[in-house]
């Protein structure tokens, strides 16, 4: 039996599951809606959904490739809570955040900590242009990007040490890509197809899981991808 997906790269797979999700979650490529959701949730969204206060052995291998004079680009910073345990550890600070109510609640956070005030870029990563930074970090911040072989590409050009992202592993925290083709439907998880996209982009890298206990109680895994920034 002909099997639809046997061919398809995987970045291809991510491309497809992005223009499919479109159909049932506005949010995946409407501006407004995204926007809309985030003046709802933003102000609770640290006590509902917090993750980086549960990551440590997740973030001491981050540190460890972190050094004091380092600027930091993070993408998707939201309401900051990555950003706040990374700042110890480098010397400035940048955030993309196209959300106006998720900054607002990141600003506010902000201003209870001894650190400058992050520059902020507040324009969606794939519309960003001349950014450059020692380290460019990323936390389940990729659920937007239709062609995340193109964004991969720009981070790897972006930083100049190091790149990570990080991406939580199951539901309900991150639901699978799915793409039907030819009646059928193959479900992968971000960290999966993120790594596989790298290898098909011929940069070396690492994918580490870490399991993670949730405020709720909840285990699950969380990935660890990161690179030595060079061509592909």
């Amino acid at each position: 039996m002909n099997n639809p997906f046997e061919h398809l790269k995987p970045s291809e797979f991510w491309m497809l599951a992005w223009e499919q999700a479109f159909f049932t979650d506005r949010r995946t490529g409407d501006d407004t809606a995204e926007e809309r959701f985030w003046l709802d949730n933003a102000a609770s969204f640290d006590e509902r959904h917090p993750l980086a206060p549960y990551t440590e052995p997740l973030m001491n291998a981050v540190f460890e490739h972190l050094s004091p004079g380092d600027h930091l680009l993070e993408i998707g910073a939201g309401t900051g809570g990555f950003t706040r345990l990374m700042a110890p550890h480098v010397g400035s600070i940048s955030i993309v955040e196209p959300s106006a109510a998720m900054y607002a609640v990141f600003k506010n956070n902000w201003a209870r900590l001894p650190y400058p005030l992050p520059h902020v870029y507040a324009e969606k990563w794939e519309e960003l242009q001349g950014a450059s930074a020692d380290i460019v970090f990323a936390a389940n911040a990729m659920y937007r990007i239709r062609d995340m072989k193109d964004s991969l590409l720009r981070m790897n050009r972006t930083a100049s040490r190091r790149v990570f992202l990080v991406q939580s592993v199951g539901r309900p925290f991150a639901g699978p890509l799915a793409v039907t083709l030819e009646g059928r439907t193959e479900e992968r998880t971000r960290a999966s197809v993120l790594s596989d996209i790298l290898t098909e982009l011929g940069l070396e890298h690492r994918c580490e899981l870490f399991p993670v206990q949730r405020k709720n109680g909840m285990v699950h895994d969380v990935a660890l991808i990161h690179w030595q920034p060079g061509r592909s």
